[in-house]
């Protein structure tokens, strides 16, 4: 009903919305860059920052800029799944039968990996909530993959207490491969306000609200 009151075409703040119609600021252009090097030379990329900052949508704008032959994409937000259960569903999603045992679950993925048409690239959302033993388990991964030899990637995006939990002692391997970091800090007044009038805009509203 408020649609028709103030004449939008769609919600102007919907969590669905298209890449090509999500707002790019200073730091999306900078998260954008990093994450673009992540794929070309990196290994194992880090985002951070607090709910509700744009972190999706940062992940959504570099998908919607990558190609099957570019990149083969693995995107998992189901993270809080025990150590052994996270990697059968990566797996699954690989469209391969899990195998039993770490060991053939690791081999696995990797010669996915090595098949697939371009890079393989494992997004991890909300990955604060991974175990200590799942983050263990991604460093082993790309460890594997670096002596393989598969273009295997992994990037990890969660909250802020994600940056804390990598720098403990017992991830500092972990900690050494990550090739590219970024902290995605919450908008300005004046980014707010310039957020807020394209968002309308974008539904067909009058964009001028701090205008």
């Amino acid at each position: 009903m408020y649609l028709e009151h103030f004449q939008f075409r769609s919600q102007p703040f919907s969590e669905h919305a298209a890449a090509t119609a999500l707002w790019q600021d200073t730091r999306m252009k900078e998260g954008l860059a990093r994450l673009e090097f992540l794929l070309a030379m990196g290994e194992l990329g880090l985002v951070t920052g607090p709910s509700g900052v744009g972190k999706s949508a940062l992940i959504k704008r570099l998908l919607s800029r990558l190609t099957p032959q570019q990149c083969e994409v693995v995107y998992c937000h189901l993270t809080h799944l025990p150590s052994s259960g996270l990697l059968k569903l990566i797996a699954t999603q690989l469209g391969e039968t899990p195998k039993r045992g770490k060991d053939r679950l690791y081999e696995q993925i990797l010669e996915r990996a090595q098949r697939s048409e371009g890079t393989l690239l494992l997004i991890f959302d909300e990955a604060h909530l991974l175990t200590s033993e799942s983050l263990t388990d991604v460093r082993l991964l790309i460890s594997s993959a670096l002596e393989v030899g598969p273009p295997l990637k992994i990037l990890l995006v969660g909250q802020e207490s994600l940056r804390g939990t990598v720098k403990r002692a017992q991830h500092a391997d972990l900690l050494n491969r990550v090739s590219v970091r970024y902290q995605l800090r919450p908008l300005s007044k004046e980014q707010t306000a310039q957020y807020v009038d394209f968002q309308i805009s974008q539904a067909g509203g009058d964009g001028k609200i701090f205008g």
